[in-house]
């Protein structure tokens, strides 16, 4: 096998190589998915990828096999090699315009070494001034220094001095001893980049291609890329703390959780293939055999010790707040969503169907004076043989009157039970209705029925009350996430954690609500659109608007309806005194809006009504939109006002019931 140290040496480099290959390549990854916002950390990308393309080009290396390959894969590092000094100074001058410092002058400065490097990055690929030929001397290949080189490891040194005063002078800016602990960590990491990238086989030639020679460098290079691998991780934690409006524990658990599902993985795989060439030859079995008998167990296994370890990474991350964590999973695994909602009340109206040998049932559940159709089971006709009943709330009442509720009384072919929460005084909340198709004219149950029966409606009645209670938490927590997100907002102020982006306006900043976006007029015809229900009502971010918030009461909890009635009540501010005129020129806004949106009225109906084109009544509609938008902002600014310019509480889009509206 011809082991030496020289070759050992070489394939360690290798495998530092890879790590470090794959290692800014999923940093680059995670940091445009998870703060592509912040220009910091798009600079920071863009000095990951010279770092990416750097030490790929050396994986590479180690398999060429012609001078003519060494050259191509050598030149191509140097893309990487050349655009460090200008990517490394972009990175430091938006580090310190992070905080609040004014740097125009330093543009120029950067607008300059982007040329420079830009320069240098032609001339390595097709020029011979930096770089020359090849020398090609396995397990060693570099390219021989042109009569530039001097002057490009000068422009390399310079401009990363440069960078590091940036981020000193950033350093010294901070006020907080967190900020200022952070950018030590970014000051003392640095300038790892430019050491791992810079090519010093070209200065070092000039002491000779022995083998001793060779494994001393090859020796310095191994020592040098774990160095440059830790630094690019310590940075990498620095950065992604930019830009980021969550808290800092959400922060240190995702990127922990990335790298070690991502990279670690991928660098565990991509080190087991390196490895298996020598354990087809210890092994003797085909290198197919032992490669995927090697991945699959290196992936496998890793994913068994991401599992094991999970609570060890909580305990780590999370430290004193490890048991509020606890609870907020084991509430997200508790609770019933609609879908969950709506199985388990299909199963119990199966069971009770097949109990009774009837061929259909259905569940409403009460929402203010209203019914929600929540579950159906039976034949396809069975819904809407349901909703053709207009009266189920007032049998429901009846139903309740009745005296004795635990048996069913009998309306439309049905036979149908109030549901109603537990109380030890039978005045519990009322919660929905309950029916099965009718066997008989009148009510006729066996003993043994009741008895299954009563479980049965404690089951679901228990179900619709868990999931009301569950609707009250999470309109609580609604309520409590714009606040969260308001007050990492406001970190802005603090220099270091300020989002570099452009700033937002202090009205916007201030006072979050929907009505200082420029999208809000398009919010609100979307909005208009799902009037009676649809995901652009469901989901609209008018459902933020304080005075929604504050019709939530009225709306049983139910955010999109509280969001219908306020847009109604805008509505009706529209209307003009008097009996309703389809001809008056005030009333034709109104008229539009109403007819539109509330009764869904089609296009060519409403324009023949009003007397005028579809392309008139369209122009006149964007009208009508943007007045209700002001009426909108009025209603928001009365609600600032009554509340003392309280600070925003508008609740996020919830959960909400899916179902049909049965009677009303």
């Amino acid at each position: 096998m011809n082991i030496t140290f020289s070759s050992i040496l070489n394939n360690l480099n290798v495998m530092a190589s890879s790590v470090l290959a794959i290692l800014a390549f999923s940093l680059l990854a995670y940091t445009l998915t998870y703060n592509f916002r912040s220009p910091v950390a798009r600079r920071f990308a863009f000095v990951l990828l010279c770092v990416a393309i750097v030490f790929a080009g050396d994986v590479a290396l180690d398999r060429v096999t012609s001078p003519a390959s060494a050259a191509r894969w050598l030149r191509f590092q140097w893309l990487g090699i050349a655009w460090m000094p200008a990517a490394l100074y972009l990175f430091s001058m938006n580090v310190l315009a992070a905080t609040n410092y004014r740097v125009n002058r330093r543009r120029w400065v950067a607008l300059l070494l982007v040329l420079l490097s830009a320069i240098a990055a032609v001339d390595a690929v097709f020029g011979a001034a930096i770089v020359g030929e090849v020398h090609f001397s396995p397990p060693l290949a570099y390219l021989e220094a042109g009569p530039s080189f001097g002057l490009f490891a000068l422009f390399f040194t310079v401009s990363l001095f440069l960078a590091l005063g940036n981020v000193w002078k950033a350093r010294q800016r901070c006020l907080t001893d967190t900020t200022r602990t952070r950018m030590t960590y970014l000051l003392v990491a640095f300038l790892a980049p430019g050491i791992g990238v810079f090519p010093y086989l070209i200065a070092a030639s000039r002491f000779g291609d022995g083998v001793q020679s060779g494994a001393i460098i090859l020796l310095i290079s191994l020592i040098g890329n774990a160095l440059v691998g830790f630094l690019l991780l310590l940075m990498s934690y620095t950065v992604a703390f930019f830009g980021v409006l969550m808290p800092d524990r959400v922060v240190r658990y995702r990127l922990l959780r990335f790298f070690m599902r991502g990279p670690v993985v991928a660098i565990l795989v991509i080190l087991a293939v390196q490895v298996v060439p020598k354990v087809e030859i210890i092994l003797g079995l085909p290198r197919d055999i032992v490669l995927f008998g090697v991945v699959t167990g290196v992936i496998v296994f890793s994913q068994l010790v991401l599992s094991v370890t999970k609570s060890l990474v909580d305990r780590l991350i999370y430290r004193g707040d490890r048991d509020e964590v606890a609870w907020l999973r084991e509430l997200d695994r508790r609770m019933l969503t609609t879908s969950d909602l709506r199985e388990l009340l299909e199963n119990n109206l199966i069971a009770l169907c097949e109990l009774l040998r009837v061929p259909a049932g259905f569940a409403a559940a009460a929402v203010g004076p209203d019914l929600m159709l929540e579950a159906v089971v039976g034949p396809d006709a069975t819904r809407d043989r349901v909703l053709k009943v207009a009266d189920w709330s007032d049998v429901l009442a009846r139903t309740l009157r009745s005296g004795n509720v635990n048996l069913p009384y009998s309306h439309h072919g049905f036979w149908l039970w109030p549901l109603q929460e537990s109380s030890s005084d039978d005045s519990g909340r009322v919660l929905g209705l309950l029916g099965v198709q009718a066997r008989t004219a009148a009510p006729l149950l066996t003993l043994e029925e009741q008895h299954v029966l009563d479980t049965l409606l404690v089951r679901i009645a228990r179900a619709l009350a868990d999931r009301k209670l569950q609707q009250s938490v999470l309109a609580s927590l609604r309520y409590l996430i714009p606040d969260i997100d308001q007050m990492q907002r406001l970190r802005r102020v603090v220099p270091y954690a300020a989002n570099d982006s452009a700033r937002e306006p202090v009205a916007a900043l201030l006072d979050p609500s929907p009505i200082h976006s420029p999208e809000f007029e398009g919010w609100v015809k979307e909005a208009l659109s799902h009037y009676w229900g649809g995901p652009k009502l469901t989901l609209s971010p008018l459902i933020k608007l304080r005075v929604v918030n504050d019709t939530l009461h009225q709306a049983d909890d139910d955010p999109t309806r509280a969001l219908r009635l306020v847009l109604g009540q805008a509505v009706e501010r529209l209307r003009p005194e008097g009996k309703q005129n389809f001809t008056a020129p005030e009333w034709l806004l109104y008229n539009i809006l109403e007819m539109r949106f509330i009764q869904g009225r089609k296009v060519r109906e409403i324009a023949d009504r009003l007397a005028m084109s579809e392309s008139d009544l369209y122009r006149k509609q964007r009208v009508a939109i943007g007045q209700l938008a002001r009426v909108l902002t009025e209603m928001e600014q009365e609600n600032g006002a009554d509340a003392n310019s309280a600070d925003a509480s508008g609740a996020a889009p919830g959960v909400q019931p899916q179902g049909e509206r049965v009677s009303g």
